[in-house]
């Protein structure tokens, strides 16, 4: 009895994965048959309904299925030497064509049966036996009968229950989509079907649905397009050099690019599953197909990964997808350099996406991210980027302390902090956008605004605010680092009379932050600002009374100068500005200043020594934003992509 009988179900338990498919049977079935040097191919498939799911429509019915597989093959058939091979776990038979020796063991996977029936003209034999789990292989029929050309056919019955199991709701089958299918069996075996073309071989595969056999799908040789090979080495972690071979293929036509790293002359994973996800723009198409016997010799069993780590290596991966992916981007970038017209433009214009959403990051991008750009998923760069700044970051923090550092230590510390500024300004661009989006809308932005500046609903008496917004009236407030809590704003306003019970409207009641130079309780040049904000929308109110409003804001600015004892204080008033409001204030001596939106309005009262500026909301957003931008274009013209855009202008 076979030795094999023994070990077949573990081998399959253990040795292949839970996630091979019908497509992998269909891989598996072909290859072998092209390496017994096959020319003619024919998969029949058979399916029935597919079963009714909970929560499907009834419509998922009528998607036909595939349950049997019968693939039959003009090649040499299994003859002593292949079937010894097939026999014999792991054998080397056939391993210079990329064999492991494993491959048929993916059909028990799938299949309780798997029936064989060869013909073999040299020995005018037919030989007949089922592979299963408990297959011994001297269980083989022999006949002895003439036999004019050598053939094999093997059919796949029985789904095994891990894959087809109706009473646990189990249904791994794929669809019987004869188009679909030779679209992935092509994708596929697109690497062995060009190498046997090279060597002259009219391979054709004929796809069937036995419920119809005029339904058809064929692949041959005119379906499988010619490569350009570029080849480049890596040097290893032990100073050993290894070549890979890129096949390519780009056309001006539109479609897809389909790029897949490969071992033993088949696809295995594409290059989106190791992190880098690439593309053509619209009106091209192609193949890239990474080849090399280092990928060969790591491929697993079932040919659909390899055992290579993303980033580290050891004495078994010596070669990280890292460093693969790394030379990869370069020899990619020369290929959509000469082979796509505006490849130039295209990287630029992804640059130039990329700092305008993440300035701040344009100095961590990677050499060979920034050659191709333009081809590469745009969250892939920017994930990388900020890693590597996250991680200067990190370095800058551990080395605080010490005492001495290099020169290009310091030069890393200045390059991280300016980075850390760049991010902090874009960060203001992005509150100022959505503010500007929700005043465009007349959204009611009052408490946003509060919250920006202060956070409501705070007790303490005084409280560090560490960051504040204060950028948003003036940049030199931005260091105003302590405030009154709401409680300590209350009982100042209380002692000078004003009270809720007072209000008749709820919006009138005063909506104020108040912010410090430093700890207020070190009074010592003790400086601050006062920020009211009354509602934005005024239509209900005269401007008799929208002006006592801002006259109310003199009374509030007195009591907590004397109360805080405060130096020097500024004070803002933040809301709408109509024609009549800003004819009172000018008749009050409010000076109009230039802005970029509606003027604001100052008054410097000499005798209390307290300044008032009356701002509509618009205003405070447009003026921020173009502070902010002045900061902004400093930055892209200082960072390394601009420099080197102008660079190519001066040679263009």
């Amino acid at each position: 009895m076979s030795k094999m009988l023994a070990e077949i179900s573990r081998i399959v338990n253990e040795d292949i994965s839970n996630r091979v498919t019908q497509y992998d049977v269909l891989y598996e079935s072909i290859t072998n048959a092209i390496h017994a040097n096959a020319t003619e191919i024919v998969c029949k498939l058979k399916g029935f309904d597919a079963t009714i799911k909970d929560g499907e429509s009834i419509s998922e019915i009528y998607k036909r299925k595939v349950d049997c597989i019968t693939i039959s093959d003009n090649g040499d058939g299994l003859n002593d030497a292949n079937y010894n091979s097939f026999c014999k776990y792991r054998s080397d038979f056939k391993k210079t064509l990329g064999c492991k020796g494993v491959g048929r063991f993916v059909f028990l996977k799938i299949y309780e049966n798997a029936e064989f029936v060869s013909c073999i003209a040299e020995l005018n034999e037919k030989r007949h036996f089922k592979f299963n789990v408990e297959f011994d292989t001297d269980d083989i029929i022999i006949d002895s009968l003439p036999v004019e050309k050598s053939s094999t056919e093997v059919t796949l019955s029985y789904l095994t229950k891990q894959y087809y199991d109706i009473g646990k709701g189990t249904d791994r089958r794929i669809e019987l989509n004869l188009t679909e299918i030779r679209t992935k069996i092509q994708t596929h075996l697109l690497p062995i079907l060009f190498f046997y073309k090279k060597k002259g071989n009219n391979i054709v595969i004929r796809l069937i649905d036995e419920s119809n056999e005029e339904i058809a799908e064929e692949i041959t040789k005119d379906d499988i397009p010619d490569f350009i090979t570029k080849s480049f080495t890596i040097l290893d972690k032990d100073n050993s050099m290894h070549t890979f071979n890129l096949n390519y293929r780009i056309e001006k036509v539109n479609g897809r690019l389909f790029a897949y790293y490969c071992a033993n002359n088949r696809t295995v994973c594409e290059f989106s599953d190791k992190d880098f996800d690439i593309s053509l723009p619209y009106g091209y198409s192609g193949f890239l197909l990474l080849e090399s016997d280092y990928l060969s010799v790591r491929a697993n069993n079932e040919r659909n990964d390899f055992d290579i780590f993303p980033k580290k290596t050891d004495m078994f991966a010596t070669i990280s997808w890292e460093m693969i992916n790394s030379q990869l981007k370069k020899e990619i970038s020369e290929i959509v350099k000469d082979g796509i017209v505006d490849s130039k433009i295209i990287n630029i214009e992804k640059l130039e996406e990329i700092q305008n959403e993440r300035p701040y990051l344009m100095n961590y991008l990677d050499e060979e991210d920034i050659d191709i750009a333009g081809f590469v998923d745009k969250k892939q760069i920017i994930d990388k980027a900020k890693k590597k700044f996250d991680q200067a970051k990190e370095s800058l923090l551990s080395s605080v302390g010490k005492t001495d550092y290099s020169v290009e230590e310091l030069q890393d510390a200045i390059e991280i902090t300016q980075n850390e500024l760049v991010s902090y300004i874009y960060d203001r661009a992005q509150v100022l956008q959505r503010l500007k989006i929700l005043s465009d809308k007349k959204e009611k932005v009052e408490s946003i605004i509060h919250n920006l500046f202060m956070e409501q609903r705070t007790h303490d008496k005084y409280f560090s605010v560490g960051k504040n917004n204060l950028w948003l009236i003036d940049d030199r407030f931005t260091t105003y680092t302590y405030a009154a809590s709401e409680k300590r704003i209350k009982e100042i306003l209380q002692e000078i009379g004003e009270n809720d019970e007072d209000i008749e409207i709820p919006s009138d009641r005063p909506d104020l932050a108040l912010f410090f130079s430093h700890n207020p309780e070190i009074t010592q040049r003790l400086k601050s600002v006062l920020i009211e904000i009354k509602p934005f929308d005024f239509k209900s109110k005269s401007d008799r009374k929208k002006f006592a409003g801002v006259q109310q804001l003199v009374d509030y600015v007195q009591a907590f100068k004397s109360k805080e004892n405060v130096e020097e204080i500024y004070a803002y008033l933040i809301t709408d500005v109509d024609e009549k409001l800003a004819e009172r204030l000018v008749n009050d001596d409010y000076r109009p200043l230039f802005s970029t939106e509606q003027p604001i309005y100052h008054r410097f009262y000499s005798t209390l020594g307290i300044s008032i500026y009356v701002i509509g909301v618009k205003t405070l957003i447009e003026d921020a934003l173009a502070r902010n931008k002045v900061f902004l274009d400093i930055i892209k013209k200082q960072n390394r992509i601009s420099k080197m855009f102008s660079k190519a202008d001066s040679f263009a």
